[in-house]
This record gives structure tokens, C-alpha cells and sequence, in this order.
């Protein structure tokens, strides 16, 4: 186990998030204590992870299924011998606080605590602990198992080597963490993924292009070159005052709604939520899902290896001080 890896870390919530992250950290070796009240989710809980966990390719899933224990309540936990905690509850900052509260007193002192949400800044609901400057963002990006990035998320009081210790642990599990230093709606990941979504229902409301057209132009267009670079990178290759003389014609003609498209709203108010309600833009049924989440994760995986193949000796890219 690398030095930068704690020897027990503690997840909250065994939800979808909660168990890819419990997996995420048990493939490279700690145990894990994962905390789920819900007794239905805890039964199907030793299945789901092993069952993922092999999924994951890791070399012995029954081994790294074992390192995850499940515990009913927080006071099961060993809390002398936790390293880290990421919780991964209900996005509900009523819920958080309460749960933060009691963290601040459980967790010894230390000990980083970062929360999973994606929408809500940890001093919303952490702002009140004595602790509070070792408590931070810790997002994972869904599936937590296999997509690379973290989001390490400074607090206004986060202490500067909890932010290091977090980076530290991210690189410990195989991810690739971003550090937000400035807290916005959406963070980093989110925000730059509202963005494109603001333009691409944009798109198919206007009746430019298809809602299939614009998955495609996305996947096999430039998002099939953000697996080799990200937009930054891309740009210097192909030139930036290419790129700003497009820019100075297409910025001013960009969707600026301020709220979802009604298209969206109707859509919702039809109950069309995607595949847990059987339609959104497409048709689901019971078999289509699972073939579709099965060649999601495989292709997810496939993507994962060519990241990974980057060798250790490609020399790093040359970014200035002023922007890395």
C-alpha cells in the first residue's frame, strides 16, 4: 500500500455513488467501512460490490470485496483506526449538516473529511463544526469505480495540507484529481458539462439537429479528442487565433437562457426521466438498460486503458506557471 494511502478510509451512503467510491478505494487496498442505514440496500450490498468489483478488473475481487465492511450506523465504525472520510448521503444540506455534526465530534482529529456532493459547497453544511478546517470537496464523477477524475474542493477554511493530503489520496487510487479553489454552482466538471448541455438542447429545440445527431457530433467529434487532450491542450495544437476568430462569431449567437429550455420542462412533467422511468429522449425497456449499462462500463473501460497506457515516460506537458 503506498505511503500517501491510508490503511482504513470510511465511506457514508451505499447508494450508487457511495459503493463505486467504497469500490474505488478497496481495488488499491485499505479497508473500507461503509455505512448504509438502509437495511433493503445493505442485503444487496455484498453482491452488488463483489459483482463490480469484478467488473473493475481487479486481480482478486473476492479478496478486495472482503476489505469492505458494512455498518448500519456510524457508531459501528472504528473510528481510531480511520484515515480518511468521504461521505456520499442524500443531496439534502439539512441532512448533511446534521450529518457533518456528528462527524466533527466521531472522526479524530486530523483526519480529512470531504463530502461527495456535486451541487453543494461543504460550508453550507459544515460551516459550523469546530473542526471545519479539515473538511472539503471530495467529488467523484459518476461511475465512481472508473471515471479518473476527483474534484479535490477547497472550504473557506480548509486547511492547505488537507487540500495536499486529498490530492495525495486521490493519486493513491488511480484517479486524477482537479482542484477547485474557488467555489461556483457547479464546481468545475458540472458547470463546464451545463454549459454544453445549455447549447445542445439549444440545438435540438431549434430544430438544427437531431437529439441522436448531437450525441454523435459530441462522442466522434471533439469529445472523441478530449481521450487524448483537453480543450486547452487541443487548441494549441490547432492554433488559438484559429479558434478566436470562430469565437468572435459564434459567442454572440450561444443560447444565454437563464433556466432549462421547455422542451426540458415538458419533458419532466411527462415523467420522462430517462431510463429509471423508461423514456427520455429514447425508449427503454428492462433489456435495453442492462445491454446499455453494460456497454457504457465497457467502453468506459476500454477508455480507461487508453488513459492509462500514457506511458510514465511521455515527458510532461510544458504549462506555464501562471496556468497549470
Amino acid at each position: 500500500m503506498g505511503v500517501d494511502l491510508p490503511p482504513r478510509v470510511v465511506v457514508i451512503g451505499g447508494g450508487t455513488m457511495g459503493s463505486g467510491i467504497a469500490m474505488a478505494f478497496a481495488a488499491r487496498g485499505p479497508a473500507v467501512d461503509l455505512v448504509e442505514p438502509s437495511a433493503s440496500v445493505r442485503e444487496a450490498l455484498p453482491s452488488r460490490l463483489h459483482e463490480g468489483l469484478g467488473r473493475m478488473r481487479v486481480p482478486d475481487a473476492d479478496a478486495a470485496a472482503a476489505r469492505i465492511r458494512l455498518h448500519a450506523d456510524l457508531e459501528g465504525v472504528p473510528w481510531d483506526e480511520c484515515g480518511f472520510v468521504v461521505e456520499s448521503a442524500v443531496e439534502d444540506a439539512t441532512v448533511k449538516r446534521a450529518l457533518f455534526a456528528r462527524l466533527d465530534r466521531l472522526v479524530p482529529p486530523g483526519v480529512p473529511v470531504g463530502t461527495n456532493s456535486s451541487t453543494l459547497p461543504v460550508a453550507e453544511f459544515a460551516g459550523d463544526a469546530a473542526t471545519v478546517d479539515r473538511m472539503l470537496g471530495f467529488h467523484f464523477l459518476m461511475p465512481a469505480q472508473f471515471v479518473p477524475v476527483v474534484e479535490v474542493i477547497d472550504g473557506p477554511h480548509t486547511d492547505e495540507a488537507v487540500i495536499a493530503r486529498a490530492m495525495a489520496v486521490a493519486r493513491a487510487i488511480g484517479k486524477r484529481p482537479v482542484r477547485v479553489r474557488r467555489v461556483l454552482e457547479g464546481f468545475l466538471v458540472n458547470r463546464m458539462q451545463a454549459a454544453l448541455m445549455r447549447e445542445a438542447l439549444a440545438l435540438i429545440d431549434a430544430g438544427v439537429a437531431s437529439a441522436a445527431d448531437v450525441d454523435t457530433a459530441v462522442r466522434f467529434g471533439f469529445g472523441f479528442r478530449y481521450a487524448a487532450c483537453g480543450p486547452i491542450v487541443q487548441k494549441e495544437h490547432s492554433g488559438w487565433e484559429i479558434s478566436t476568430a470562430l469565437y468572435r462569431r459564434v459567442f454572440p449567437t450561444l443560447a444565454a437562457d437563464a433556466a432549462p429550455p421547455p422542451s426540458l420542462e415538458a419533458m419532466l412533467a411527462e415523467g420522462r426521466h430517462g431510463m429509471k422511468t423508461g423514456c427520455g429522449f429514447l425508449a427503454w425497456d428492462a433489456d435495453r438498460v442492462a445491454r446499455e449499462r453494460d456497454r457504457y462500463e465497457r467502453a468506459l473501460r476500454a477508455a480507461l486503458d487508453i488513459l492509462e497506457a500514457e506511458g510514465d515516460d511521455d515527458p510532461p506537458l510544458p504549462w506555464r506557471s501562471d496556468s497549470a
